[in-house]
């Protein structure tokens, strides 16, 4: 059986045909483009109307190369989202990066305590969360008609049908797993009506059918919009499949790592730790935390190409491993590396502040942030086994940033315990995996993993040289963790 998975991650997105066949997964890429955010005025937005051309043009090509394709479901990153008036986008969603929600974070919880609002919803205090955003919108939202996330704002074009698909929901620390529901206490301290949030939909529901105008010349039939895991980590999570007591990083952007539970941990622990309670398929918890990923990897080899200094993504290793050693680390979760561009110019900030050397060659840099990444790593992983009161025994990385094999080394040394390589495409394989299950191509979520474990090359890291690594730990908590 073959569906499409659109997905769309922070930087890129993609249209995918998935093939399930004979136990075994394979995909063909339809369509790959950039996704990136546009300056309006001092306010950051993504090109909506942007990404619906490159994804009405793989939809086309994908259906023209297989007429027989099942359905489509889609994920994107969370938290963001837009506003409908008579049937039309209202304007651009603005993008989570923009900085109008640290001041209103503020305020919002001088007059909510962050406690009252994690016992509710159970989701780690970040200022881009969704309920920060909507407290520093400048709309009348009497004139609003239906709020929906980035994922259902894209099956709203496809099918007409407007639904809030619940695990994108779960993101935006407004949505009460005890109801079903977005939380009427919350809205009503930000002032939110809760008549502009629609029906609820669960991966496995149907938004609708694909309009026929978005059909090739010479099909004829109806194409079903199946909500997957429309949170990009959700179906990742979902495409993974590790063995034993696992933890796993999704990698690409952002870092997620946690582990999959049967309910939420939503203690005065789990708030200090600023840990969170994702719905995952099924209504399982995505118990995380977030930290940085490969954008600040990405944004500084732009730097440098702007500034002349050419090296492709294969000379990484190398020159990390010819890189000296110095003894700087960041903490890559500082405010001061969120926001896009001049990313050199703002670790030198960063390093002058915290009294280190600047490292001097991009081997150095890059060495640098891979070091910081895994040892941030080993500090979630730790308070991680804490919480849920499990000890892990190994990590399974999954999504593109798996590919960077130093930092997959590094995470290993660093936590002390094997990494395992799973597939890079896991968001795009998750997100067909629901669909199936929806269409009765895959009996359960156990068959459907294995059969992605058989579909995929895995790579093994063990651990190397631990005294070192406990060293750097050591010195890494007394410099970022101050």
């Amino acid at each position: 059986m073959k569906v499409i998975a659109i997905d769309l991650g922070a930087t890129s997105g993609r249209v995918m045909t998935v093939t399930h066949e004979n136990n075994t997964f394979s995909y063909v890429e339809n369509a790959r483009f950039l996704n990136k955010v546009y300056d309006d005025n001092g306010t950051l937005r993504w090109d909506f109307e942007y990404l619906m051309e490159n994804i009405l043009s793989g939809i086309e090509k994908a259906l023209k190369e297989n007429p027989d394709i099942a359905s489509i479901g889609i994920d994107t990153w969370g938290v963001d989202y837009g506003f409908i008036k008579d049937g039309q986008l209202v304007a651009d969603p603005i993008c989570y990066r923009d900085t109008r929600t640290f001041r209103v974070q503020s305020d919002l919880l001088k007059r909510i305590p962050f406690e009252d609002i994690y016992k509710r919803v159970g989701i780690q205090n970040l200022h881009f969360n969704t309920i920060y955003q909507l407290a520093a919108e400048n709309i009348d939202f009497a004139t609003i008609d239906t709020f929906l996330m980035i994922p259902d704002l894209i099956a709203y074009r496809l099918t007409g049908k407007a639904r809030l698909e619940e695990t994108n929901a779960s993101t935006t620390s407004l949505y009460s797993q005890k109801e079903g529901k977005m939380d009427s206490v919350l809205l009503k301290m930000i002032n939110v009506p809760e008549r502009i949030f629609p029906e609820m939909i669960h991966p496995g529901e149907e938004y609708g059918k694909l309009k026929k105008e978005y059909l090739p010349e010479g099909i004829h039939k109806d194409i079903p919009v199946i909500a997957v895991c429309t949170h990009d980590t959700g179906s990742a999570v979902l495409g993974a499949n590790g063995k034993g007591k696992f933890a796993y990083i999704s990698s690409g952007t952002w870092s997620l790592i946690g582990t999959e539970l049967n309910k939420p941990i939503i203690n005065q622990e789990s708030l200090t730790a600023n840990f969170t309670n994702e719905i995952g398929y099924h209504s399982t918890i995505r118990f995380l935390k977030n930290t940085m990923g490969m954008f600040l990897c990405n944004q500084v080899r732009d730097d440098y190409e702007k500034n002349g200094v050419h090296f492709s993504v294969k000379d990484i290793a190398t020159l990390v491993n010819e890189a000296e050693d110095i003894d700087t680390f960041l903490a890559v979760d500082d405010p001061i590396f969120e926001t896009p561009s001049d990313m050199l110019s703002k670790v030198a900030a960063y390093c002058e502040r915290t009294n280190q050397a600047f490292p001097s060659t991009p081997g150095q840099m890059l060495k640098v942030i891979y070091k910081s990444m895994a040892l941030t790593y080993k500090k979630i992983i730790a308070k991680l086994e804490v919480l849920a009161d499990e000890r892990i025994r190994s990590i399974l990385v999954v999504g593109g940033g798996n590919q960077a094999t130093i930092l997959n080394q590094y995470t290993a040394s660093a936590c002390g315990i094997d990494v395992i390589t799973g597939p890079s495409e896991a968001t795009v394989l998750g997100n067909s995996l629901a669909q199936l299950l929806a269409l009765g191509d895959i009996a359960s979520v156990e068959e459907g993993r294995e059969d992605l474990t058989r579909s995929i090359e895995s790579k093994i890291y063990r651990p190397q040289e631990l005294d070192y690594w406990d060293r750097q730990y050591q010195t890494y908590l007394l410099r970022c963790m101050s």
